[in-house]
């Protein structure tokens, strides 16, 4: 009977997690970047306002990842949950109704701060209440949820644009997608959420180590290219002609459709790791980066170099998400929460600093200049996986 209820329990949180991320990782993560193309000329986005509006949303990001911990001791482990699930909601609806670029700021942010409302509590979840040997498979479910969200907003977005119905279209559906993951995560977590495990309360001086600095450096870095990537990749590829046989812009559909279902290589992302080692799985992954940046900055309007570049930054993304799981739990004995939310905090503040920055720079210098900074990040960054600098397999 017990491993009965254990079973459920593996199963609803699975269910649950893989429906809050299929919407806060998928359209309200990456839908300003995938109809950035659309959104320029209907509200009027001119110079390194794209890049600004793209820096608010990760702010969201940050603020949602900085709460989710207060909010989880004080409300329980579901609660962060279930208010993401909401912001995300209420955020792509804003979308779908903004009048002005203010309102639309507003919903991309509001959007935002589901993903870090949702992150690390989906995480404390699967710890307390799964048994070890069922955590990697729910993680792993619930990590999918992001490649088929990215891969569905894609898809909506081309669906919009074979018809040719207006891009407001795709974001009632990601609002509907927004209710039914709501509605699945308030039913499945009310009967399966574990009660919250009683911790000591950690200091962040805890996590301000030297052992830790590569790995924030690697989140920093990761976080900045990343959303760069999203939110210019699409633009760059429409100003260099597009891609050809496609709908008007059917491009940004393509090339999301191709980050979301690459990244499900991401499952396999702890076999490669034991098979090569931490150090050298992180190091292709920043290569892997550098060389999807690359592709953009070259050659933004041939097929092959444009889908690659996506499968990469697909691969790329899963991939170093779950690396960065593992690898906090190498870095804080313990497997301290907090040390993990100190990683994702070190992601969130190189996604707010990156597009403001990139949105610039790509008006002043055009993208090939952007996208060969992030080959140069990326490439650089490769170099703290040295494994005398990393110190950890």
């Amino acid at each position: 009977m017990e491993a009965h209820s254990h079973i459920s329990t593996a199963r609803g949180l699975s269910l649950a997690g893989f429906a809050a991320t299929l919407l806060t990782y998928g359209p309200a993560r990456v839908g300003f970047g995938l109809f950035l193309p659309q959104l320029r000329p209907a509200f009027g986005i001119e110079g390194g306002a794209s890049g600004t509006i793209a820096s608010i949303g990760f702010a969201g990001f940050l603020i949602g990842l900085v709460g989710a911990g207060e909010l989880g001791e004080r409300l329980g482990g579901a609660r962060p949950v279930l208010i993401g699930l909401i912001c995300s909601t209420l955020g792509v609806a804003a979308v779908v109704f903004a009048g002005n670029v203010f309102v639309l700021a507003g919903g991309v942010a509001l959007a935002m701060l589901g993903p870090g409302l949702t992150w690390s509590p989906f995480n404390t979840l699967v710890h307390d209440g799964l048994r070890e040997f069922r955590r990697p498979g729910a993680l792993s479910i619930i990590s999918t949820g992001t490649s088929l969200g990215v891969a569905l907003a894609g898809g909506a977005a081309l669906v919009a644009s074979g018809l040719g119905v207006s891009w407001r279209w795709a974001w009632v559906f990601f609002a509907l997608v927004g209710l039914a993951a709501l509605a699945v995560n308030a039913r499945l977590l009310n009967a399966v959420a574990p009660e919250p495990r009683r911790r000591e309360r950690e200091l962040w001086s805890s996590v301000m180590r030297n052992l830790a600095a590569p790995l924030y450096a690697i989140a920093f870095s990761f976080g900045l290219t990343t959303s760069v990537w999203i939110t210019f990749a699409a633009r760059a590829v429409e100003d260099a002609g597009d891609l050809g046989g496609l709908p008007a812009n059917g491009s940004a559909a393509a090339i999301f459709i191709a980050v979301g279902l690459a990244g499900l290589a991401g499952m396999g992302t702890a076999r490669l790791r034991a098979l090569v080692g931490l150090p050298a799985l992180v190091a292709a992954l920043m290569l892997a980066s550098a060389l999807s940046a690359g592709l953009i900055a070259l050659s933004p309007a041939t097929w092959p170099a444009v889908m690659a570049s996506s499968a990469l930054q697909g691969v790329f993304i899963m991939m170093m998400s779950a690396v960065l799981s593992f690898w906090s739990e190498r870095v804080f004995p313990g497997n301290s929460l907090l040390g993990f939310t100190a990683a994702l905090i070190f992601l969130a503040a190189g996604s707010v600093i990156g597009p403001a920055i990139a949105g610039h720079a790509y008006d002043a210098l055009g993208p090939g200049a952007v996208f060969l900074g992030l080959v140069a990040l990326s490439a650089g960054s490769s170099a703290l996986a040295l494994p005398r600098i990393l110190k950890v397999r």
